[in-house]
């Protein structure tokens, strides 16, 4: 009697094991507040030289790069770390800024002043010759834009 409670018992396991192996929960699809920072979300700004991404994540990270708008594209600068509300509708980027030149690549700390239209739905960079940005999207993601 002993040998079949431990077959079962070993039987009840093994299925447990399977339907837990087999079932498909689907995660939460994330929620994002672009009313509490409407800065969340994919930016890009087009030059005749150039293209420059900004993605803003909710955890106060974030990254950007640009790149030349030539046919086969070169990286002129990446730049990541953090971001934080200044006030109103004013944030500032702080993080490491990599640019590429000709003969080698230059990594400097860096601050910038963002300004968010809520109106126009831009971002602008006063420093850069006042640079506007479009949203791409409210998801902060790269969706195969690199």
């Amino acid at each position: 009697m002993g040998h079949i409670r431990e077959l079962t018992l070993g039987a009840v396991i093994i299925i447990m094991i399977i339907i837990a192996g087999c079932s498909t929960l689907q995660p939460d699809t994330p929620s994002y507040n672009n009313d509490k920072d409407p800065i969340v979300g994919l930016w890009f700004s087009k030059s005749p030289d150039s293209v420059t991404y900004f993605i803003f994540y909710e955890n106060l990270t974030f990254k950007a790069w640009s790149r030349s708008a030539a046919d086969v594209p070169d990286y002129r600068y990446q730049y990541f770390g953090t971001w934080d509300v200044s006030g109103g509708n004013e944030y500032t980027t702080t993080g490491q800024h990599i640019g590429y030149g000709e003969v080698t690549a230059l990594a400097i700390w860096r601050d910038l002043t963002i300004l968010y239209d809520p109106a126009g739905d831009t971002v602008t960079i006063p420093a850069h010759d006042s640079q506007v940005f479009n949203r791409i999207s409210k998801i902060p993601e790269e969706a195969g834009i690199v």
